[in-house]
């Protein structure tokens, strides 16, 4: 349906805001950065369903966050791309686990009941031009148009085209912007040319304290890379990367260790370590002609 107000897409209690304000070599730029090269074995699929091969990974069995980012870089690099046309859309869905309705209600910002939870998959479609936006979650559609009283935070895409060296991402990073911008959810929910992902993998390659998790499980229970920070003491917020493709496929938040807060009532508002606090697959990302479409 049309919606006549500002359209606004529901957002998490939290989020991780990638530090990307980092010193960069130019050694480990150019590392980071890989052309696209031809493909000759097939190793994995895109989302296209197109494969490409994982011969020649930087790292066959990468032992640090650093070394997982530049397979990432590496396999972002390595995706087939057409450049879309201003009045195409990125598609982006994603499928995240959610407490049951009433316990949700309750406690808006309680871990996850693992054995008492749903599964919300969200569709968002954003034209390219930022001229028109549309969201799907629990099957109404949503198409909101610009005009009027309609608007919405969107990054320029031609901007974020030109950002295909980690020394431009992170110029970039460091500008101000007209609404904030977090750069899990702009990896999570923008479809980038590959040189443009590869570039955000290369800067984030040279953060400080970013954490690997060898043994994260994603929302199918297949295992995932986890790469983050701990914020807070005890919060681990991690992005998730297939082991095999290197792939981005998702997002969580896991408690590290125990943790007691205490409410403005004096309740003791206790999350045990391994809690998982927020958890999102990412399950399709790719550029469409039209508002509906996915494939």
């Amino acid at each position: 349906m049309e919606s006549g107000g500002v359209a606004t897409v529901r957002a998490p209690r939290k989020r991780w805001v990638w530090p990307l304000r980092v010193a960069l070599t130019a050694a480990a730029a150019a590392a980071a950065v890989i052309g696209v090269v031809a493909v000759e074995n097939i190793g994995t699929v895109d989302d296209s369903g197109k494969g490409y091969s994982t011969v020649g990974l930087p790292f066959p069995k990468p032992a640090s966050a650093a070394e997982v980012l530049t397979n990432a870089a590496w396999a972002a690099a390595h995706r087939e791309w057409t450049d879309p046309r201003p009045d195409q859309f990125m598609y982006n869905e994603a499928r995240e686990l959610r407490n049951e309705k009433a316990y949700e209600r309750d406690h808006p910002n309680g871990y996850i009941r693992i054995g008492h939870t749903r599964t919300i998959t969200s569709q968002q479609w954003k034209r390219i031009d930022a001229e028109v936006m549309a969201t799907n979650e629990s099957g109404q559609l949503e198409v909101f148009r610009k005009g009027g009283n309609v608007t919405w935070g969107q990054l320029n895409y031609d901007e974020l085209k030109r950002l295909d060296t980690p020394a431009k991402v992170i110029a970039w990073d460091g500008l101000d912007k007209a609404f904030g911008v977090r750069m899990d959810a702009l990896l999570g929910q923008y479809v980038l040319p590959p040189k443009v992902e590869a570039a955000f993998y290369g800067a984030l390659a040279q953060g400080k304290d970013v954490r690997l998790n060898p043994d994260a499980i994603n929302i199918d229970g297949r295992p995932a890379l986890g790469l983050g920070r701990v914020e807070e003491g005890y919060i681990a917020q991690e992005l998730l990367f297939d082991p095999v493709s290197y792939r981005l496929i998702g997002e969580r938040m896991v408690a590290i260790a125990d943790h007691h807060n205490t409410d403005e009532r004096g309740n003791d508002d206790f999350t045990p370590k391994g809690a998982i606090l927020r958890q999102v697959i990412y399950t399709k990302a790719i550029i469409v002609d039209n508002v509906g479409d996915t494939q």
